[in-house]
């Protein structure tokens, strides 16, 4: 007599799915979020011309660790074109520079730090950006560390800047201003802070990753 097949296992309806394994830094959402908030308390120069892109330039190229990151104008409508860059954001421990190439366009100056393989530039999940910032300003970016590259050996969950920040900083990065207009005449105090915080944290958290000995040694990307 033919043998039936046996019938599929089945999860039974009180019994929890096995659970996937917790990566070696782990932070749920109700831990991060119970943290204290945290932002950049330094000074934030907020740069419109090409002279003073220049003057920050110059200050810039004295270090040889700065926090990066970009903000765009989101798009809402479906199909609608990506638009360009709006601000360019480089931070040391103590300032923030903001640079709003969106009025202002690309400088010599400016140029030459995010070209510059001996100044790591540190950011999160920037492979866009760099292909953006090449396309639209003509930059070929050197001397950047991905966060997102650095998280995964570290083995984080999660690797988000703000996930980062509460893992290895302590404190909770508040987000709300990330879809705001970065293209607005005039910049809110809440989106100088927030754009200057996102740049400073990259940094911090590398620094911090460092002190810890958890990264001897960062791989930087370029992209020509």
């Amino acid at each position: 007599m033919e043998e039936k097949p046996s019938a599929p296992s089945e999860v039974k309806p009180d019994e929890k799915p096995p659970e996937k394994p917790k990566a070696k830094f782990y932070m749920n959402k109700d831990a991060i979020n119970s943290l204290p908030l945290g932002w950049f308390e330094g000074r934030i120069y907020v740069i419109y011309t090409k002279e003073k892109a220049e003057a920050a330039a110059e200050n810039l190229l004295r270090h040889d660790m700065l926090g990066f990151d970009t903000e765009t104008k989101p798009v809402f409508r479906k199909g609608q074109k990506q638009n360009p860059i709006a601000l360019i954001q480089l931070s040391t421990e103590t300032t923030a520079y903001l640079f709003r190439v969106n009025e202002m366009g690309m400088t010599p100056g400016l140029k030459k730090v995010l070209e510059s393989p001996n100044i790591i530039k540190i950011g999160q999940a920037m492979k866009h950006e760099l292909l953006t910032m090449k396309k639209e300003l003509g930059v070929n970016g050197r001397g950047f560390v991905d966060l997102l590259d650095v998280a995964h050996n570290v083995d984080t969950d999660p690797k988000s800047v703000k996930g980062l920040a509460a893992l290895f900083l302590g404190i909770k990065i508040s987000k709300r201003m990330q879809v705001t207009n970065w293209e607005r005449e005039r910049l809110s105090e809440k989106q100088l802070r927030y754009a200057a915080t996102d740049a400073w944290a990259c940094l911090e958290i590398l620094k911090e990753l460092r002190k810890r000995r958890l990264v001897h040694s960062v791989s930087t990307k370029k992209h020509r």
